[in-house]
């Protein structure tokens, strides 16, 4: 009488099945890094051709003190002193108008208007200016600052295209940190009789690692 043990082994079933899922595994892993080198292809070239070309600029240090002041396309000379200190005013102003909105509306969200409608319409709106790409909120201030209201084009206009852009993220990092500060903060100060906005701003908001 033959044993369990002695008995042969049948293959199984899907043995097929597991031949083919290897194959097809392995083309797709083909494709995706074929597909992933073509694409670092122009990258690499595009990153390799300014390295190349810029390098001379960049080692001159008249590129950073120089502009593009009545330079033209097929003349040589100029450098990015413009496009600095453009970047630092803009930059400047945008933080201006967007912190203080973004701090304000995130506080709202947290010690205020929680559960309410405008609260539910202020967190929605943050949504969507969150995935706002770049470009639609650049085109939305030229439609709205150059073409509808008369303005002429500026580093004002640009930075009240980073104002959208920018809000949201503050919003969102404002709440994050008021949702860290511990409850019981807020209720010991509540019962030693300070008002709650003396408790946000002096006690709550310091707290809040990161806010400012």
């Amino acid at each position: 009488m033959t044993s369990t043990l002695e008995r042969p082994v049948k293959a199984p079933a899907f043995q097929g099945v597991s031949l083919r899922r290897k194959l097809t595994n392995h083309l797709a892993t083909v494709l995706v890094t074929s597909s992933l080198l073509v694409a670092l292809v122009p990258l690499v070239w595009v990153l390799y051709s300014v390295i190349v070309r810029g390098w001379a600029a960049l080692s001159s240090p008249t590129w950073f003190t120089n502009s593009q002041a009545g330079m033209t396309t097929f003349s040589a000379g100029g450098g990015a002193y413009h496009a600095i200190v453009g970047t630092l005013l803009q930059g400047l102003v945008c933080s201006l108008i967007s912190i203080p909105i973004g701090v304000m509306v995130g506080v709202y969200l947290v010690e205020y208007g929680g559960g309410t409608r405008l609260g539910k319409v202020t967190t929605f709106m943050v949504d969507i200016l969150t995935g706002v790409p770049s470009i639609v909120a650049a085109l939305f201030i030229y439609a709205l600052w150059v073409a509808t209201l008369g303005f002429g084009r500026s580093g004002f206009a640009v930075s009240l295209a980073l104002v959208l852009l920018m809000i949201p993220v503050i919003v969102r990092a404002t709440e994050e940190m008021l949702r860290i500060v511990p409850m019981d903060l807020r209720e010991a100060s509540y019962a030693l009789g300070v008002p709650k906005w003396k408790t946000i701003v002096r006690i709550v908001i310091p707290t809040a690692p990161g806010v400012l």
